[in-house]
C-alpha cells in the first residue's frame, strides 16, 4: 500500500492516536500540527490523502481545504475533514470547499480507517 497520508492536528495525544492507528494499517503518515505546518510541508511535498481537524491556531482545517482546492497541482488530493463541533452548517462548507467527507469526533477508528482506504482509492498514485 504505502499511501502517504498528511495528518494536521494540534491535539498531539489524538495525532499520534491517529498515526499509529494509521501506520498500523500500513500507511505512511506525516504529521503537522497546525494548518500553517501542514501548508509550509506541501510547498514541496504532496500527499496521498490529506486528513485535517478544523479547529486550529494559526490556519483551521476548513482554511487548508481551500489552499488545497486552489492550486492546480493540489486539487485532486482527498482531504478527510472532522472536528468535536461539526454542526450542519460546518460540514456543508467542508464538503462544498472539497472534502470527500467530513467526520464529528469522537469517531470510531474502524469508521475513520473505510474512509481514508476509500480516498485513497480516489488517488491515481
Amino acid at each position: 500500500m504505502n499511501k502517504r497520508i498528511l495528518l494536521v492536528d494540534d491535539d498531539a495525544i489524538l495525532r499520534s492516536t491517529l498515526r499509529i492507528c494509521l501506520e498500523t494499517a500500513g500507511y505512511q503518515c506525516i504529521e503537522a500540527k497546525d494548518g500553517y505546518d501542514a501548508r509550509v510541508w506541501l510547498e514541496n511535498e504532496s500527499p496521498d490523502v490529506v486528513v485535517t481537524d478544523h479547529q486550529m491556531p494559526r490556519v483551521t482545517g476548513l482554511e487548508l481545504i481551500k489552499t488545497l482546492k486552489n492550486q492546480n497541482n493540489r486539487q485532486a488530493i482527498p482531504v478527510i475533514f472532522y472536528s468535536g463541533q461539526l454542526t450542519v452548517d460546518l460540514k456543508t462548507r467542508a464538503l462544498r470547499e472539497g472534502a470527500c467527507a467530513a467526520l464529528e469526533k469522537p469517531f470510531l477508528l474502524q469508521a475513520f480507517l473505510n474512509l481514508v482506504a476509500q480516498a485513497c482509492e480516489k488517488t491515481l498514485k
